[in-house]
């Protein structure tokens, strides 16, 4: 099977910090109410690149992503644990991670229904769920849109508020927190 993702995996971290520059590890921490001694899971994470900076304040990081050449470069970071997989039947026990974040990837996730749901299943009672989405509404987002409907990447890419609402149907308490100049944040607990 074709995988874009496969083909950026040399130039993904080159690529998305010369476009959005680099994690703001402050940020994150406060959003996921880091640190946590248990584990963490980074769903469609690829390379790590985003939580990787926060891998000090967590006791274990765990990156999922079904393009096995993202999550090679995700392994030969020092404290990364990689696993492939499908984001919407994720091979994991039930309530297993204090912390979940999805960043800049729920438009690639066919079923982003079944994700959310999966997303909740193994999130722990009292555990913080992040998804951080392109803004749609944003001009160079739209054009991101056509260039990845161009390229037959599949992305469907949805509004804080319907994010928000495909989490609060999981039985999630889910809130829109202001997000960057191009994406948007969902923030949820179990």
């Amino acid at each position: 099977m074709f995988s874009h993702f496969e083909l950026l995996a040399p130039i993904y971290d080159r690529l998305m910090g010369g476009l959005l520059g680099p994690p703001n590890r402050e940020r994150w921490a406060r959003l996921l109410e880091l640190p946590v001694n248990g584990a963490m899971l980074d769903v469609g994470g690829g390379t790590g690149r985003v939580s990787e900076v926060l891998r000090p304040r967590v006791g274990q990081l765990v990156v999922c992503d079904i393009s096995l050449g993202m999550l090679r470069r995700a392994y030969a970071k020092n404290g990364l644990g990689a696993v492939r997989a499908d984001a919407g039947r994720l091979p994991f026990s039930d309530a297993v991670f204090e912390r979940v974040m999805v960043t800049d990837a729920l438009h690639h996730f066919r079923f982003q229904q079944q994700v959310i749901r999966e997303l909740g299943r193994v999130l722990t009672p009292g555990g913080v769920l992040v998804i951080e989405e392109f803004d749609i509404d944003r001009l160079a987002i739209k054009t991101l849109a056509v260039l990845e409907k161009i390229t037959l990447m599949g992305s469907r890419f949805l509004r804080a508020e319907q994010i928000r609402d495909l989490v609060l149907a999981t039985g999630l308490k889910a809130e829109i927190v202001e997000g960057g100049s191009l994406s948007v944040l969902v923030v949820a607990k179990k």
